[in-house]
């Protein structure tokens, strides 16, 4: 390990592929990479809500290719989810380490295990938040749809997701207002909405990068399911049980693949983010992983 790559504060790197990588560190104790999602926001709906992580280990926020002070791929073909995978080894070699303890949440979920698989000897512990499983079929979704579409909150945050995925905003801030609107569909308790919209500020939004991994995934039709048995790091799947983005049977199929390799937590009363709802059920099931 590198120790002056990993002073408090934010970092830059130049990788192979030609990208500049940004990341923030913060804490003390052993290591722990934040991985972002790739689709549009940047790392501060994590550096601005998972600090309690921050007592106890030195917390590294990654920022994905073209989110936040990370720069973009020569191309929009280069945004796929598996492709941003392989960034997290460059992230690795920067910081002259043998593995990595990943934590990643919905698509930045997608990323770290996506990593899991294709570097299977590169992770030591993985911890899974309400993530995205590419290539598991679930009717999660239009289960929560028909449930919400006339709840007089969940509805019109709904519609607005309906919105965002049959027409794409054209500017960052149009995504930005549209997914300030979609907020309260992401929780169990829709008056905890503003803790998801406090977390985002301070931060950016790339509307580039939702259209172009969006188009990458669907071409690719990348299967996460199938690699789950070249995943060797001990994971922990967390999953909000009344998340209407990513499935509790996701979670589970994760767990049940990875047998003694994993451990599986279900937090009752959380949606998709469930160290907002939940944090005290939440943080002490990370940190014991972490320290065991």
């Amino acid at each position: 390990m590198a120790a002056e790559f990993l002073t408090p504060g934010s970092h830059k790197f130049f990788a192979p592929n030609g990208i500049s990588f940004h990341y923030l560190v913060r804490g003390r104790g052993p290591l722990v990479v934040v991985q972002s999602v790739g689709w549009g926001p940047s790392m501060h709906l994590y550096s601005n809500s998972m600090r309690r992580l921050e007592e106890n280990f030195t917390v590294l926020y990654f920022e994905a290719r073209g989110i936040g002070k990370s720069s973009r791929p020569a191309s929009g073909d280069e945004m796929s989810t598996r492709t941003l995978a392989s960034d997290l080894d460059h992230l690795r070699t920067h910081l002259k380490m043998d593995q990595l303890q990943l934590v990643g949440h919905s698509n930045g979920g997608a990323i770290a295990l996506a990593y899991a698989e294709d570097f299977p000897d590169k992770v030591k512990k993985l911890v899974l938040i309400n993530h995205e499983l590419q290539g598991f079929n679930s009717d999660n979704f239009q289960t929560y749809a028909a449930a919400r579409k006339d709840h007089p909150v969940y509805g019109p945050a709904l519609a607005t997701i309906i919105r965002l995925m049959q027409e794409p905003p054209t500017t960052d801030q149009d995504f930005e207002e549209r997914l300030h609107q979609a907020v309260p569909y992401y929780m169990h308790d829709t008056q905890k909405a503003q803790l998801m919209i406090e977390a985002l500020k301070g931060g950016s939004i790339s509307v580039w990068n939702f259209i172009n991994q969006s188009r990458c995934d669907s071409q690719e039709k990348f299967s996460a399911v199938s690699g789950l048995s070249k995943v060797h790091a001990k994971t922990l799947v967390i999953n909000g049980k009344t998340d209407g983005i990513c499935s509790e049977a996701a979670a589970r199929k994760v767990a049940e693949e990875l047998g003694n390799r994993a451990e599986l937590v279900l937090i009752e009363q959380a949606g998709h983010l469930p160290w907002l709802e939940q944090p005290e059920a939440f943080f002490p099931a990370v940190e014991k992983f972490f320290l065991d």
